[in-house]
């Protein structure tokens, strides 16, 4: 059975989720002060795991990129399970094998990296030295239900997805996001282009949440005027009543 799977998310009124664009509430309140509360909520989730997209880890947390070099493809591509001590764990979502870590945490949470066929031995000896799991999702790394499959031996139910925002376009498209727990915050950002909660690129003009239906499970009013709204996802009506 796959790991229960929660897009937890915060975003301004306009659905942007790159903070720094976002106008300050009314009252003045500073930002740090504001989304503290996405943070309070994320923990109390209860969730083994979160999961992160490349770009919004290098973004944000690890930044340094990873120098294959001449390194052959790797040998095999057997799931290796490193340390595991921490109550929650960090899932990095990186195909190419582009991030290059310093330790095995993240936030203080061991990670797990999701891999595609075509990474260099180097990289897998890179993650073995430091103690990170990794484990492979097909050959362009982005079979999420193999993924999903293999994060269950890690013992994982309940996994928190935290985006960026094409990372969770691929699981809405994929149809494996059970609920939405989505923070808005009391600002616009207004621009044109920038990173929304749901992006998915298509070459062929699919519509990734067609099939896809919501049911709103609660919303509620946090300080600072933010607004917490929980959805839950369901197979689209096959008609309109």
């Amino acid at each position: 059975m796959r790991p229960q799977i929660i897009c937890q998310m915060m975003s301004s009124v306009d659905g942007r989720i790159v903070g720094n664009g976002w106008t300050r509430p009314y009252d003045g309140t500073d930002y740090e002060t504001v989304i503290a509360c996405y943070f309070d909520i994320s923990n109390d989730m209860g969730a083994d795991a979160e999961w992160l997209g490349r770009k919004t880890v290098q973004t944000d947390l690890v930044r340094d990129t990873f120098d294959h070099g001449q390194s052959p493809k790797a040998e095999s591509f057997d799931t290796f399970f490193g340390t595991c001590e921490t109550a929650r764990m960090c899932i990095v979502m990186d195909p190419k094998g582009k991030i290059r870590y310093s330790s095995d945490r993240i936030m203080g949470e061991n990670i797990i990296v999701v891999l595609g066929e075509s990474v260099s031995q180097s990289y897998l000896e890179h993650l073995r030295e430091l103690g990170i799991s990794y484990l492979f999702a097909g050959r362009h790394g982005n079979d999420l239900n193999k993924a999903l499959e293999t994060l269950g031996e890690f013992g994982l139910r309940k996994i928190m997805l935290q985006g960026g925002g094409i990372i969770n376009g691929s699981f809405l498209k994929a149809g494996l996001i059970d609920e939405l727990s989505l923070l808005i915050y009391p600002g616009i950002d207004g621009r044109a282009g920038i990173p929304a909660v749901f992006e998915y690129f298509s070459e062929h003009g699919e519509h990734p949440a067609k099939d896809r239906s919501l049911e709103l499970l609660s919303m509620k009013m946090l300080p600072h005027g933010v607004a917490w709204l929980r959805y839950r996802f369901h197979p689209a009506p096959s008609k309109a009543k």
